[in-house]
């Protein structure tokens, strides 16, 4: 029976380890291209604050 539990966790642990892994792999894929794509999207399009409606209105 202890046998089962640890070999239950051992596979657990491994597959928390591939997911983990493959999420993180994933994120830092998205994040890298996300970012070229950011910043030539605010160099085309030059918006001003008001047109942003960024500047807070006294």
């Amino acid at each position: 029976m202890v046998d089962q539990v640890f070999a239950l966790m051992g596979w657990i642990l491994a597959f928390g380890i591939v997911g983990g892994g493959a999420i993180a792999a994933i994120a830092r894929f998205v994040s890298r291209d996300s970012i070229n794509y950011d910043r030539e999207f605010l160099w085309g399009n030059r918006y001003t604050l008001e047109e942003l409606e960024l500047k807070e209105h006294d």
